[in-house]
């Protein structure tokens, strides 16, 4: 394997959305929670991780991708709740929801990993659970008020705004001690309604 790169497939998050997540993101930091919250500018939804990926085959990923999509059109995604894997008691990631769209973004996944496949790229080895990572919690230092503060505005975050989806985009995922830094690689559009 020669040159490798740390890539994803996403869907990326108009600047209303992200100003949106960014406010509740700021709102949750208050409980004191030990965790690394996602930056604002990295704010995205994974499709499929891909992992280090050799440079040379990074345009017939592409064009698989392209090709799995043809027939895709844009569609709606509501964003919408807050949660926390694996569970309430022992809170590691802090996330947002989808509440509406997901049937279309199921078969997004399904069809952008089935063409990873014949390049040696496995599919996840869990179920593909869609979500928006808010923070990830590093101790459970301020777990139990960032929960009762999720409880408590749980309500007011069943709807965190609408986007139309119009584009996956392979993304590179380069680690720094400050923090990830993603960078557009390609942008496969879906069809115009």
């Amino acid at each position: 394997m020669g040159k490798t790169l740390r890539l994803f497939w996403a869907i990326n998050l108009p600047d209303e959305i992200k100003d949106r997540l960014w406010e509740i993101q700021k709102q949750l930091r208050g409980t004191g929670v030990d965790a690394k919250w996602v930056g604002r500018e990295n704010l995205h939804l994974t499709v499929h991780f891909l992992g280090e990926v050799d440079v040379a085959i990074i345009d017939a990923l592409v064009s698989a991708v392209q090709g799995a999509l043809l027939d895709r059109k844009f569609f709606t995604l509501q964003l919408g709740g807050l949660g926390v894997f694996p569970d309430a008691r022992h809170p590691r990631v802090l996330w947002a929801g989808v509440a509406g769209g997901e049937n279309e973004l199921w078969e997004i996944h399904r069809l952008v990993a089935g063409a990873m496949l014949p390049f040696g790229i496995p599919l996840p080895g869990r179920s593909f659970s869609p979500h928006l990572t808010l923070a990830r919690l590093r101790s459970l230092r301020g777990a139990p008020e960032l929960m009762t503060m999720v409880r408590q505005l749980g309500p007011d975050y069943d709807n965190l705004g609408w986007m139309q989806v119009g584009s996956v985009d392979l993304m590179q995922s380069k680690l720094t001690p400050g923090g990830p830094i993603y960078t557009l690689m390609a942008k496969v559009r879906l069809r115009s309604p």
